[in-house]
């Protein structure tokens, strides 16, 4: 014993010399490519010549780049949620794009020593890529959302190396846009023939009390001789709080596992509120020389699933959640981290707690993105298992690969503090065919092997057939779609049963728009389904939560349902951002983009974003009304004023006048509880449920002047007020950036809007302006938030739509940013954005 303290105590002493031995892993991001759109057979040929090729910078998704045209993805389809029972023709389900085709990326970089370990990796590459270096095929990839890797350090030579990568997108092999090309980042990783893997680390905290915590780590090593693991934990200050030091034969042994003790004066919570945030050095030293070195960022909390509910550290907490899509708006699915930061900042200003990622793994960086702001995350992997949803969709890769990819995506993540289950699929097919090779089971051991520290989950859409055929029971929780009328009935049938609701809502609504009459679809089949589906001919419904796909419904509803069922662990809205594809119900509008979100395309509010953010964000007072007050209607069009907002009473006055103050009412079962199991659906809504959640003053004549909001608390106080005044005509534009200060390679995002001379936004000027940029940045993208709006996304021209529009511009350099819009009236420009190295 007494041996084996002294050999450690001089391993420790060498461990705090080694600096000067230091031969560690050199990550290198690959970003200056070469591109085409035609498919030259030798393109992956060493010499190939290439240049008259396109240059680009990765992240790249040349679809983004082309025109819309309904030509480009044309799917014969039947979509049996939405009732069909024959395959039909639809326009503008993946986005309008010209996604499909095939695109060859080459690059070169210069290796020094071929006597390293290579690992070539790709965060996505849309879609079934194969790579070659130096003319070689090394492999290939189908699914374009996964991380994969290769080692390639059998195929370099010393000097200039060239890697030459070929995507292809198909027709109809997506539900929604899926983006093109190398999106996200690539880097080549150099390690010392000791190593840790790619995804060779296991962080867990086993044993976490107010007292202590025990940290586990597991870490898989390559190579051989006698290896010292030598681990620190660090805390969000960078001061070490632990460490552990252990020696491993590598010819033997390629996992070496520690358990760390922390005390309470270092212990601090991972959560929603104070996300606290450890890293752990892992270092590997060899013949007193250090060989290879990995941080990896994790979290301490303790996750429990529960018949009553999830609980986070013991606490109780509801899933206040959206579903998103990986597109970023305009700017396509090219993953920006800042533009997806601001996603979240927004989806934070909500109240949001949790992002359900549809339906596929995210980049790594939204994770740690998740991590950092204490946002929970389900990651999943698949929309489709063996049974497709369309002709060249998943279904044609999953016997081969579906394996591999969930394991991958799985052995990727694990270590992100965010991530509370592994989703396993959405809406499957197999709900309907009772499961014949039980892919449930098969995709849940799958996962299992790799993490049993988190549950599993799948989104069922057959809430009725996922429950009796035993699907929802072979995951650990089971998530059920749009079934907010049933949850009382799913508990009372199977009374061990953990759930929650994977996607909510299925309104549709357009920013700053508004139809009249206001008539709520309250009509329902037998199946629950809504019957008055009310779709306007100009792609552009309504902000009253009026209209819906027939399976959906207003958020009022899930909100009653969540509030009388409060087992249900929460909800996750469709979706939090409106994106590319799915325009549902408006394929025959002409539409390009989905209407479901509280926040539109290009990341402008809507209505209900408010609604929302008045339930959910606790921290701050919500005060709101609509329509607007410039002209919503004809004068003298009677129609009801609406006021989303956390205080207990509201007044309205119009031009003075009081129209009386109001609550909200009392909430009544009847107004959304369905009766029997059978009933499949819960579509549709009424005013009545509207009025539990919001305060509506019915019968308003508008007349232009001024509409004002007076709120009070329970005690009759007026607290706060909001005025909105009719807008004289448009007289100027404004230009305000999001943020004044961005580094080099991110976004900056510009809200452009028309005023009045007081200053009072003019909802009804929708004009052509003409973009210019200059100075440090590079003009990306811009739109409007309006779906049916086909102008191309990366062209320096866009109509405002209600008085708005936005502009996305790349840092391109050091120093600052000019922006200059122009219409056929006005002309405005700003300097305020610079940009740091």
């Amino acid at each position: 014993m007494i041996k084996t303290k002294l050999k450690f105590l001089w391993i420790l002493l060498f461990v705090a010399t080694l600096q000067l031995h230091a031969q560690t892993r050199k990550v290198t991001l690959l970003e200056d490519w070469k591109f085409s759109q035609y498919d030259y057979g030798a393109a992956f040929q060493e010499n190939f010549n290439d240049s008259d090729w396109k240059k680009i910078t990765v992240p790249h998704d040349w679809a983004v780049e082309g025109e819309f045209s309904f030509a480009n993805d044309i799917q014969l389809t039947m979509v049996r949620q939405d009732g069909e029972t024959k395959p039909k023709y639809r326009h503008g389900r993946s986005g309008a794009l010209p996604y499909t085709g095939v695109g060859w990326y080459r690059t070169t970089f210069a290796i020094q020593d071929t006597n390293k370990v290579y690992n070539l990796m790709f965060d996505g590459a849309m879609s079934h890529a194969k790579v070659y270096v130096n003319g070689a095929y090394v492999g290939e990839r189908p699914n374009g959302y996964l991380s994969f890797y290769f080692d390639i350090s059998k195929y370099l030579i010393k000097g200039k190396n060239v890697l030459a990568v070929r995507l292809e997108n198909f027709n109809s092999q997506s539900r929604w846009y899926p983006g093109a090309g190398l999106y996200r980042k690539v880097t080549l990783t150099q390690k010392e023939p000791v190593h840790i893997p790619t995804w060779g680390t296991f962080v867990t905290t086993p044993v976490v009390t107010k007292s202590k915590a025990t940290v586990r780590a597991e870490v898989n090593v390559v190579g051989e001789g006698i290896v010292v693991v030598q681990h620190d934990i660090m805390n969000a200050q960078g001061k070490i709080v632990a460490s552990h030091t252990q020696e491993i034969n590598a010819n033997k042994v390629q996992k070496a596992v520690a358990e760390i003790k922390l005390k309470k004066r270092d212990l601090s919570l991972w959560s929603i509120e104070n996300p606290n945030m450890y890293q752990l050095k892992t270092t590997l030293i060899k013949n007193d020389k250090t060989q290879d070195a990995v941080v990896t960022p994790f979290g301490i909390r303790t996750l429990a699933f529960k018949v009553d509910g999830f609980y986070l550290n013991g606490k109780k907490v509801r899933f206040k959640g959206v579903n998103m899509h990986h597109d970023l708006g305009p700017t396509g699915a090219a993953f920006y981290p800042n533009l997806f930061r601001r996603q979240m900042k927004k989806m934070k200003e909500m109240g949001v707690n949790a992002i359900r990622f549809s339906h596929n793994p995210p980049a790594p960086e939204a994770l740690d993105i998740c991590d950092e702001m204490g946002l929970l995350a389900i990651d999943e992997a698949f929309d489709e298992w063996q049974i497709g949803k369309v002709i060249n969709g998943y279904s044609k890769h999953f016997d081969k690969w579906a394996a591999a990819d969930l394991t991958d995506m799985v052995y990727r993540d694990r270590n992100h503090p965010s991530i509370i289950m592994w989703s396993i699929g959405n809406e499957i097919n197999e709900q309907y065919k009772g499961d014949p090779n039980n892919i449930t089971g098969f995709l849940n051991d799958v996962v299992k092997k790799v993490d049993t520290t988190r549950a599993t989950t799948c989104g069922f859409n057959s809430a009725i057939n996922a429950l009796t055929n035993g699907m929802a029971f072979k995951v650990d929780v089971a998530g059920f779609n749009y079934k907010p009328g049933s949850y009382h009935i799913y508990r009372q049938k199977y009374p061990n049963l953990k759930f929650y609701a994977s996607e909510t809502g299925g309104a549709v609504s357009l920013r700053d728009t508004y139809k009249f009459p206001v008539v709520f679809d309250t009509l329902r089949d037998k199946k629950g389904l809504a019957v008055n589906t009310k779709v306007f001919k100009d792609g552009h419904p309504g902000n009253y939560e009026t209209t819906q796909v027939r399976w959906g419904y207003a958020p009022f509803k899930e909100f009653a349902s969540q509030d009388y069922n409060q087992d249900v662990y929460g909800e996750f809205v469709w979706t939090g951002y409106d994106y590319l594809g799915e325009p549902s119900p408006y394929h025959e509008a002409k539409s390009r983009s989905s209407y479901f979100a509280p926040v539109d395309f290009v990341g402008l509010e809507k209505d209900k974003f408010y609604l929302y953010k008045g339930r959910w964000n606790t921290a701050e007072k919500v005060l709101h009304a609509f329509p607007h007050w410039s002209n919503p209607a004809p004068e003298g069009t009677t129609f009801p004023v609406v006021c989303y907002t956390n205080y207990a009473k509201a007044e309205l006055f119009i031009n003075g006048k009081s129209y009386g103050v109001k609550t909200k009412e009392e909430l009544d079962p009847s107004k959304f509880l369905n009766k029997e199991f059978s009933i499949h659906g819960s579509g549709g809504t009424s005013l009545e449920l509207m009025k539990m959640y919001a305060i509506v003053w019915e019968d308003i004549t508008y007349q232009p002047g001024e509409l004002k909001v007076v709120a009070y608390d329970k005690r009759g106080k007026a607290k706060e007020t909001l005025v909105y005044k009719t807008a004289k005509p448009a007289a100027k534009i404004t230009i305000t950036p999001e943020v004044t200060t961005i580094k080099k390679g991110e976004v900056v995002v510009y809200r452009i809007i028309v005023t009045d001379a007081n200053g009072n936004w003019q909802p009804n000027y929708e004009k052509l302006i003409n973009i210019e940029v200059s100075g440090a940045g590079e003009f990306l993208a811009s739109g409007n938030g309006d779906p049916t709006n086909l102008q191309t996304l990366t062209v320096p021209k866009r109509n405002f739509y209600k008085g708005k529009a936005v502009v996305f511009v790349k840092a391109v350099k050091t120093g600052t940013i000019k922006i200059k819009v122009k219409s056929e009236d006005f002309s405005a420009q700003n300097q305020a954005v610079f940009i740091k190295e």
